[in-house]
């Protein structure tokens, strides 16, 4: 019954709807917007093309898309394979939708709700067994771009082979991770988040607390999202987040935390004074101006928030890894400490309590709230990461109630619910009760089994080689300092030239360039550049430069195969090292740029000249003498310019139209290594480019006059205008420039390299450096 998925119909063209709508031509994937009028349908696209963050990785995507009504357009079901429903959340209306369309639809279409709480068999009464058997739910999470969760619910008459297609699509088309739910109440994601989120009201106010307080503790530290509990309320919407608990209360009659999801005295005078969060500029924040205020629930008034300091999170942040900060944070003294164990340990039994309620395994559950609420650790991980028997010790001392069969765990000797082993992971299953093996998702490669297996080549304290076996071999990232961002460094660079070594000598087919972190990474190693240029040592500051060109060249014309793999933030010197790949397998949410100017400089490792190159190859077939190149050159590095998806960064010069684009970030380390199989079969190392025209003073003037023109309007400051002219002459080929005679590529880097060096000498370039390590964000000056 495999049905290939070519069009799709996207029923009510609402904020999610329409986001459901873009995110399918992300994918190339043709879909009819209905609503029911032409007006409202037309508008939902509309909307759904201005929205932020943008739903579209490229905005011409928008034309896959066809408004269209109920009234005139029903007969158009017969072209789509695949029709979601997204109407609002109420059975009257959802049951019309499915009268109305049923008799135009084809004979093996899929029909799917997105619904987050009306039960299956409520949404089936009185349809037909054949209506039946290809019905389901895939409940996306918002925005559906960039939420990774898709929770995929059978009825009880769905058919097996159509919920398998639709998952396999989604997972390899649209890039969803999949997590198999029970038609329970609001599933998998939110049954737990929002459990949590209404446990953190109830403590905060038991416990005095201020949201910034509460915030500060359930934030980055312990591997959730920077808006942690609060913030998150109020992009949500208290409204939307009121719904889902009531939701919860109404039909989780037999849920022994059901009184949790009762909504607060104070929350209801929230919502009455119409405190709604985001959407209505006011909910546990405020701002005004750059101030952002928090609330105070007794007077409902906002105020200035305080400054937070607590012991046990200045130890938690001295800890190096996600799972020793939760671990250092949970059993800390102070305020902090108390309130975080309060609410870990209550959500954790509660998720261990939902087995097998929700789902039958712990995985899905875990899953469900790394990719649905972003939280870097799931329950049963984080479980493990405090000491499952010294945690569930202490709450028996504590007479909470762990659940009988975790009890029962630990009674016979386990102590964790995974595993890492030598060719496989395990996890323990609830219902055979022993630990099963961890099937690996498809398409995916696992650098962490791999290393488990003794594949690691070479390591040190930021980067290793790994054989990923087949004959590749991948140079990761993993900074000891800043494993979030991870920083270009000595140690790095001296990972990627050793890789040189160890493929040659080791016979690999080629390399890839990739990791499965936080960020691919956010640049260069600032304060050690800083420091040199603090400390004057100019010599200091031209090897950093020299040694990062003369390394990623290398890598450039190795006489095999090079590929990077960059996702997320991928910005200065992190783009310099993959830039010189021979392709590039990015991530669609790549965030990438040459962002230097923000701190007083130029790129200093060859990414002036990779952007020069790429421009000059995709304007070629329309370019007119060299300036177009170098201007457009410009306006992408001078401006700090960075990409909102990969789409954007092939059009900003970032990437070549001949790499390639993943949309299911699980699958991009697979695709890199092959990648690199595919391109050994008939692999010849490239030439050092030296017919690179650019066209010289009279270009260089140009831009000059150009920066000139932005000081007098005050839109760029002198240093600003400094830094540009510096550039200028980098792109414009400084005074070998000229359009009838060409450079080599070395000539470009050394006029690069003598600019940097250059700016670091400057006061006010240091200063801005200076600034952005303090303050993290760019200095004008």
């Amino acid at each position: 019954m495999k049905n290939e998925i070519k069009k799709v119909a996207i029923l009510g063209s609402g904020v999610m709807g329409a986001q459901l709508a873009a995110h399918f031509s992300n994918a190339g994937i043709p879909a009819l917007l209905f609503d029911i009028s032409q007006e409202i349908a037309e508008k939902g696209k509309a909307v759904a093309s201005k929205i932020k963050p943008a739903a579209f990785y490229n905005p011409r995507s928008a034309e896959l898309i066809e408004p269209c009504n109920y009234d005139d357009h029903l007969e158009k079901l017969n072209e789509v394979d695949w029709v979601l429903e997204a109407v609002v959340e109420r059975l009257d209306i959802k049951h019309a939708v499915f009268n109305n369309i049923e008799k135009h639809l084809k004979n093996d279409a899929v029909v799917t709700s997105n619904t987050s709480g009306i039960a299956i068999k409520k949404m089936m009464d009185g349809m037909s067994p054949n209506f039946q058997e290809r019905f389901f739910v895939t409940h996306f999470f918002n925005p559906p771009r960039y939420m990774r969760l898709l929770e995929i619910v059978p009825g009880e008459k769905t058919k097996p082979d159509y919920v398998k297609n639709i998952s396999d699509f989604c997972e390899n088309v649209l890039g969803k991770g999949i997590v198999v739910a029970k038609d329970t109440p609001n599933f998998i994601a939110n049954r737990i988040g929002v459990f949590g989120i209404m446990l953190a009201l109830k403590l905060t106010k038991e416990m005095n607390l201020a949201v910034e307080e509460v915030d500060k503790i359930t934030g980055t530290i312990v591997g959730r999202p920077k808006s942690a509990t609060f913030r998150t309320a109020d992009v949500v919407g208290l409204d939307t987040l009121a719904h889902v608990a009531k939701n919860t209360y109404e039909f989780c009659e037999t849920d022994e935390q059901r009184d949790i999801f009762l909504l607060p005295d104070f929350f209801n005078n929230m919502l009455e004074a119409g405190l709604f969060g985001q959407k209505s500029g006011k909910g546990f924040y405020q701002k005004i101006g750059k101030d952002i205020l928090s609330i105070n629930f007794d007077a409902l008034e906002f105020s200035p928030q305080k400054k937070v300091r607590f012991d046990g999170y200045r130890v938690a942040r001295g800890c190096h890894n996600t799972a020793d900060k939760i671990k250092a944070l949970a059993y800390s003294n102070d305020a902090a400490g108390k309130f975080f164990w309060e609410l870990l340990a209550g959500t954790l039994i509660y998720a261990a309590n939902r087995i097998p309620e929700i789902s039958d395994d712990i995985r899905s559950v875990d899953d469900g709230m790394k990719w649905g609420f972003a939280w870097e650790l799931g329950p049963f991980e984080t479980w493990d990461a405090i000491g499952l028997k010294k945690s569930v010790t202490r709450m028996q001392k504590e007479n909470k109630k762990v659940p009988a069969w975790v009890l029962e765990m630990v009674e016979q000797g386990r102590d964790s619910f995974y595993q890492p082993r030598p060719q496989k992971s395990v996890y323990y299953n609830y219902a055979e009760k022993r630990y099963s093996e961890h099937e690996a998702q498809a398409n995916t490669v696992s650098l962490r089994q791999l290393k488990l297996n003794g594949n690691e080549l070479e390591r040190n304290w930021c980067a290793s080689i790994i054989d990923m076996e087949d004959g590749v071999a991948c140079l990761e990232f993993h900074s000891a300092l800043q494993p979030a961002m991870n920083p270009i460094d000595a140690s790095i660079l001296d990972m990627l030239q050793l890789s040189l070594n160890v493929v040659k000598d080791n016979g690999f087919k080629g390399l890839v360039i990739g990791h499965q972190g936080a960020n691919f990474s956010a640049g260069a190693n600032l304060a050690l550049i800083l420091q040199l240029c603090q400390a004057k040592d100019w010599q200091g500051v031209e090897k950093i430069s020299k040694d990062f060109q003369d390394f990623t060249q290398m890598l450039k014309f190795a006489d095999f195969p090079v590929v990077a793999a960059p996702f997320n933030l991928c910005l200065g010197g992190g783009y310099e090292a993959a830039a010189y790949a021979d392709k590039i397998v990015a991530s669609a949410e790549l965030y990438c740029g040459l962002v230097e100017v923000g701190v007083g400089l130029i790129p200093g490792a060859g990414g002036n000249l990779r952007v020069l190159l790429n421009n000059m190859d995709s304007l070629s077939k329309v370019r007119s003498g060299p300036f177009p190149v170098v201007q457009k050159t410009f306006e992408t590095i001078g401006f700090g310019k960075v990409s909102s998806s990969a789409k954007e960064a092939v059009k900003l010069g970032y990437l070549k139209r001949t790499d390639q684009i993943v949309l299911n970030s699980a699958q991009l380390l697979f695709e890199a290594k092959k990648a690199v199989l595919e391109m050994r079969e008939t692999y010849v190392p490239p030439e050092p480019r030296k017919n690179i025209l650019l066209p010289g003073e009279g270009g260089r003037l140009a831009i000059e006059s150009s920066l000139q023109d932005l000081v007098k309007t005050n839109k760029i400051s002198p240093h600003d205008c400094l830094i540009g002219t510096r550039l200028a002459n980098v792109l414009t080929g400084g005074q070998l420039g000229s359009p009838v005679k060409p450079l080599d590529e070395q000539s470009i880097l050394d006029l690069e390299r003598e600019a940097f060096v250059s700016l670091c000498g400057e006061k006010l370039s240091q200063a801005r450096m200076e600034f952005m390590l303090k303050k993290g964000k760019p200095l004008r000056n």
